[in-house]
């Protein structure tokens, strides 16, 4: 078969007579802090086309309330999804338009777990999944069922998997919810906490805050953008290719997200410098142009031979950009393919390139699409049972992949997909949060040392050190060394998680006392983080000030009536001031929540079999040998209450 040298695909951005970005334009006026969003609907009256076909694309429908009619998922006769790794299983069902997941574990015939919750929220546009979400008193948390679409089945959510099933218990933070969703309103101080939250990725999401733009036009004060543009508001079209893309990545170049000191997930503004604002990493290795992520299409777009050769071309104002294929505006459904191919054939058409060389019965099988042979679809490495488009645009590999071996999946180093300069100190910090939210592999925190000793003879003043340090000692265990650094430091120097860490590592080392001021000082940063107010009524238990532990856990769980670790520490508070039938109660709502808490099982166990009631432990005392059958005093529990 005769094959024509491979030409690199020269996109619509390089080949066009599009309106061109203003590479010194004057700031857009509605990047400053003080202009406010009014959301997609007050848009609608003077772009009703845009707004009625925005709706319908896939980040228009990215989030939505749960309904049945709003839902892509098959709940009626759907199977149970079981997780072997956790012995439970999840079936999703619905009650007219309501939607339910029920978690249920058997033993032999007999139901001895059940907990069902209602969703609230899907997430997902159902181009690739319908995730789920649920919501008490605002403090949000992810489902453990997910609709994986394109393979039409019901399974765990991804990186719920393989043992890392955290049930109902994954708190959706802001992060998250800024990505997925059009600005939120956040209760600051919280982990998860929102008091309103949109139905879908917005027009400001891309165009920045509206009200100023909403106002002028209003007012009459109209622009003809056909000879200038309108500051009011930013048109993405018109910005330099690297603001153009702090867009786009903002959201979907994943990866460890690392902000810069200061800054929230609040704080990007669309026409502003993303690497002011948070830097993303992910690491390299042998096969990293076969592995990647979903949410990675930047990065493999500006690995491809066409985006550097208009780039090296065009310079920074006329260079490829994601919406020179895309229409943000439009559902991928309802553009054809045709629309994706029309960009290839602006430069791979004589005199400036070659046609499509391939044999007509190649092309027929594909479609007769450019992007079928040159961006193939391809598993993501991060999310199970879906099919994407690989941006890394390249020639055809006829050759099958290697296997997967240790000399492909070895680790090079970490790379900085935003700021292409970054500090030692953000460095570290991008291979902290890596470990901890992606891979807890310790050569990541090795490495992460080696940053901060370089930050430290560095950066000496750079006032966020101490934090990063504090949190690599805790992440490796080193107990001691962050009691020894609190010895000297002060806490409102420090951001709440550093406080909470420091506390956390007087409590490991059995010290309440200790931990109190530190664990105060977290809560007094964060005054409606759950996670916080538990530890520090832990620490005020184990100071022997039981009152004030007992009102911090009613505290708890008046804000989130379903944390059921409140409910085990209560539990035990009331066991102590011999009130146990509040306390048998408190831990068996612990256990509805959690069935397999190691110390609720023991706790009621212990209740039980020392209030005579040995049939009633045996149960909890069986479960607590299947998690741990090497533990001796499990083994002793069994033993007592046989």
């Amino acid at each position: 078969m005769k094959r024509l040298p491979f030409v690199l695909l020269l996109l619509l951005a390089a080949c066009t007579n599009r309106p061109q970005p203003d590479a010194e334009a004057p700031r857009y006026r509605n990047m400053d802090l003080s202009v406010e969003f009014v959301g997609k609907e007050a848009c609608r009256g003077c772009h009703p086309d845009k707004y009625a076909s925005y709706v319908q694309s896939e980040m228009g429908r990215s989030f939505k309330r749960a309904t049945f009619s709003n839902s892509d998922a098959r709940w009626d006769g759907a199977a149970p999804v079981y997780d072997a790794a956790s012995d439970l299983y999840y079936q999703p069902f619905r009650r007219g338009e309501a939607l339910f997941v029920k978690e249920y574990r058997l033993s032999g015939r007999d139901t001895v777990h059940a907990r069902t919750e209602r969703i609230d929220y899907i997430v997902g546009s159902g181009q690739h999944t319908n995730s789920h979400m649920y919501d008490v008193n605002g403090y949000v948390y992810q489902i453990p069922m997910t609709w994986y679409v394109q393979k039409q089945r019901w399974d765990l959510p991804p990186g719920f998997h393989a043992g890392n099933n955290t049930r109902f218990d994954r708190a959706i933070q802001l992060e998250c919810m800024t990505c997925h969703n059009a600005r939120p309103t956040y209760v600051a101080g919280s982990e998860n906490r929102f008091t309103h939250i949109p139905n879908g990725i917005d027009c400001e999401s891309c165009h920045g805050p509206g009200a100023l733009h909403v106002r002028e036009k209003g007012a009459g004060e109209i622009v003809d953008t056909s000879q200038a543009p309108d500051y009011s508001i930013v048109n993405p079209r018109r910005l330099p290719v690297e603001r153009q893309f702090d867009i786009c990545q903002r959201c979907h170049m994943q990866g460890a997200a690392v902000l810069a000191d200061d800054k929230t997930f609040l704080d990007f503004r669309p026409g502003g410098n993303l690497d002011a604002f948070t830097n993303v990493y992910w690491p390299r290795d042998a096969d990293s142009v076969r592995q990647f992520i979903m949410a990675s299409h930047p990065d493999r777009l500006k690995m491809s031979p066409c985006f550097k050769a208009t780039w090296a071309r065009e310079g920074a104002a006329g260079a490829m950009t994601c919406i020179t294929c895309h229409d943000p505006h439009v559902s991928v459904k309802q553009r054809g393919a045709d629309a994706y191919n029309q960009p290839c054939r602006t430069c791979h058409t004589p005199p400036r390139g070659d046609v499509c060389a391939e044999e007509p019965a190649v092309r027929a099988r594909n479609g007769d699409n450019c992007f079928a042979c040159h961006m193939p679809t391809s598993g993501s490495s991060d999310i199970p049972h879906v099919q994407i488009t690989d941006h890394y645009i390249r020639k055809p590999d006829r050759q099958a992949p290697p296997e997967a071996t240790p000399a492909l999946q070895k680790f090079y180093g970490m790379a900085s997909l935003i700021n292409k300069a970054p500090t030692a100190k953000d460095m570290a910090d991008g291979y902290l949060t890596y470990y901890e939210q992606f891979k807890p592999k310790a050569y990541y925190l090795d490495s992460a040392a080696v940053y901060l000793e370089r930050a430290r003879r560095q950066e000496a003043s750079r006032a966020s050190l101490p934090d990063s340090w504090v949190r690599l000692w805790f992440l490796q265990g080193d107990y001691r060394a962050i009691t020894s650094y609190a010895a000297t430091a002060s806490p409102e120097r420090l951001q709440p998680w550093t406080r909470y860490r420091i506390g956390e590592a007087f409590l490991k080392q059995g010290d309440a006392a200790g931990a109190v001021p530190w664990l105060e000082a977290a809560a007094a940063g964060a005054p409606q983080h759950l996670r916080f107010k538990s530890r520090l009524a832990y620490a005020y238990a184990g100071r022997r000030e039981p009152e004030r532990a007992l009102a911090l856990q009613n505290e708890i769980l008046a804000l989130n009536p379903k944390f059921w670790l409140a409910y085990n520490d209560r539990g035990y508070l009331r066991a102590l001031s011999g009130d146990l039938d509040a306390a048998r109660m408190d831990f068996r709502q612990a256990l509805g929540l959690n069935p397999d808490e190691e110390q609720t099982l023991a706790n009621l166990a212990s209740l039980y079999l020392n209030t005579g009631r040995k049939q009633e432990a045996r149960p909890h005392a069986r479960r607590l040998l299947e998690l741990a059958p090497q533990n001796a005093q499990y083994r002793e529990l069994w033993r007592l209450v046989q």
